[in-house]
């Protein structure tokens, strides 16, 4: 069953504005199959059996599997990263006192708590993210553009302050995401606990890696 927090920011996203009751059920208990089983592995038969309804009614709805697959995708690729990536960090204005530890703390722990309250919806999502370039494409051309200016303001103003290498952003930026990425698919797929040892010391390698003083 999905958590409180998932179904919070499906409703944020006003994923089930349209959607009765009964279709709300078929959603979520997609998720779940999905999840468990991969997309490939699953039947529409195990969801209406999980939902409680006949399977007819999700090809009223979604057409088919694939139909009910997108209307899982689109919205996280549309809305619900973009919305919840502008409450990070690091898509937020950062004062010029703040440390490079306290940036990559703040990010790191963000993203970890995120991973952790809706897991279900990100592993159907890197799944699809992973196997399918359409899906891929539209995942990165979602993301406002204010995001990509504000992080690159945040990376630029931690340089210039000479808290952080002087380094391209984008070569930054890509190994905050691998280590980060790791972590999270680590997670998801071979259900290793992020423990908060682990992040502190995904801190501190981070830390370690882009300071200008090491």
């Amino acid at each position: 069953m999905l958590n409180h927090t998932e179904l919070q920011l499906l409703t944020d996203a006003h994923v089930f504005d349209d959607m009765t009751d009964k279709q709300i059920k078929i959603y979520t208990a997609a998720i779940e199959v999905f999840a468990e089983k991969g997309y490939l592995n699953a039947s529409t038969k195990e969801i209406a059996a999980k939902a409680n309804v006949v399977e007819g009614n999700i090809f009223s709805k979604f057409t088919n599997k694939r139909g009910l697959l997108n209307a899982i995708i689109e919205p996280v690729a549309k809305s619900i990263f973009p919305e919840t990536l502008s409450s990070f960090t690091d898509s937020e204005p950062i004062p010029k006192d703040l440390s490079l530890h306290e940036f990559v703390d703040s990010l790191v722990k963000d993203r970890m708590d995120f991973l952790e309250d809706n897991q279900d919806v990100l592993k159907i999502f890197i799944s699809e993210m992973v196997y399918d370039d359409q899906v891929r494409q539209q995942y990165l051309s979602k993301f406002p553009d204010a995001y990509w200016h504000t992080i690159n303001d945040n990376l630029n103003l931690l340089k210039a302050t000479h808290k952080m290498v002087n380094w391209d952003n984008w070569e930054i930026m890509q190994i905050m995401w691998s280590l980060i990425g790791g972590m999270v698919i680590s997670f998801i797929f071979f259900h290793i606990q992020p423990t908060d040892k682990a992040v502190n010391h995904a801190v501190a390698a981070l830390v370690k890696a882009l300071n200008p003083r090491l």
